[in-house]
């Protein structure tokens, strides 16, 4: 998730959808009979429209409570497209664990309700946080593991108890449908590594608060579990700053780097002058993506310059009297009569003549 905040806008169009699906309903009761999903006459547009109706205010409330804060959760912990595919997909799995067990009941009563979509979503959301504990008094918790597992006991004896009952009743089947959708595309979507990464993240948080050894020695164990987090390489390569250890530091900032490049990484390890760990070519090709930042893109070229790679010395310094020549055309003029004097025969000087550089 970005540093600003986010909004959860397919949460937020789902919940209008159902206020105004409600509305509909209010003045024509008949829908939940020609839009709900009827078990002796199954379509896909029932299976889909019966998402969007409720049997009355408290069941349209109750869902919409969950949806508000289950649904946003995860929406904004795995992205807009995937929370729609867990929704949906796990809302059409309710309706089919729904239809396989009462298709055979006599008169069925249409089923109608978020439920089954929004269950896939708890269930989805309760894998990223199996281990994390709901106070229930003072000094006494309770799993979310724990929690969820007596859920699933509850809704499989009512399935059981409330099985042929011709009133209808509650969709039990709807929800483990929906709930076992949800768990199954947790594990599509990669969430239990992801809430591993996310408990990671809380534990280095914590060490940065006590020493930098302790920092860094949490984050080297992170890594070997997320090796490309940068988050983790972050921190401990600031953590290796404050030890004072800066060849590893920069060991750590050109893995960074690798994961995720800026300027300002490069610019640290031309302040550690270790951007020699980088390969020549490397630098020269940073050195022009970062033309826009001049002293990142001077100190590379330099550091070609002054290196012991003298095949690309001089594309280094003619890349560097050209960016020279923007703001100081006298050291621009010093780098060229050096190029001419070191490398009177190297094809640089041919282009630097081309150009108008030098006579």
């Amino acid at each position: 998730m970005s540093a600003r905040t986010r909004l959860p806008v397919v949460t937020l169009i789902l919940i209008a959808a159902n206020m105004i699906a409600a509305f509909a309903l209010v003045w024509q009761p008949d829908l939940a009979f020609d839009l709900g999903f009827r078990p002796d006459h199954p379509t896909f547009r029932g299976a889909i429209t019966s998402l969007f109706l409720h049997q009355n205010l408290l069941h349209l409330l109750g869902n919409m409570v969950f949806l508000a804060a289950v649904g946003a959760a995860v929406e904004l912990a795995t992205g807009s497209l995937r929370f729609s595919v867990v929704y949906f997909l796990s809302g059409l799995c309710g309706v089919l664990a729904h239809w396989v067990f009462t298709r055979k009941a006599l008169d069925p009563t249409p089923l109608i309700g978020a439920s089954g979509a929004i269950a896939g979503c708890a269930g989805y959301y309760a894998i990223r946080y199996l281990r994390l504990k709901v106070p229930l008094a003072p000094k006494f918790g309770v799993s979310i593991l724990a929690i969820t597992m007596l859920w699933v006991a509850l809704q499989v004896v009512g399935a059981f108890v409330r099985l042929g009952d011709p009133e209808g009743g509650v969709a039990f089947w709807s929800h483990l449908g929906g709930f076992v959708s949800g768990l199954l595309l947790s594990f599509c979507f990669r969430a239990p590594d992801y809430a591993h990464l996310k408990l990671g993240h809380q534990v280095l948080e914590e060490m940065n608060a006590r020493s930098p050894a302790a920092a860094a020695a949490t984050a080297k164990q992170h890594l070997e579990v997320h090796p490309n987090d940068p988050k983790g390489l972050q921190e401990l390569a600031e953590a290796l700053d404050k030890l004072g250890n800066h060849d590893e530091e920069a060991a750590t900032l050109v893995r960074l780097f690798g994961v995720e490049p800026s300027p300002e990484i490069l610019r640290r390890l031309g302040d550690l002058a270790r951007l020699q760990l980088l390969p020549t070519m490397e630098r020269l090709k940073l050195a022009e993506r970062y033309r826009s930042v001049p002293d990142v893109s001077k100190s590379l070229l330099l550091s070609v310059i002054e290196g012991d790679d003298e095949v690309q010395r001089p594309d280094a310094m003619l890349a560097l009297a050209g960016l020279e020549r923007e703001t100081d055309e006298a050291n621009a003029a010093t780098i060229l009569a050096k190029l001419l004097d070191t490398y009177p025969l190297h094809p640089t000087v041919e282009l630097a003549r081309t150009r108008g550089w030098i006579p």
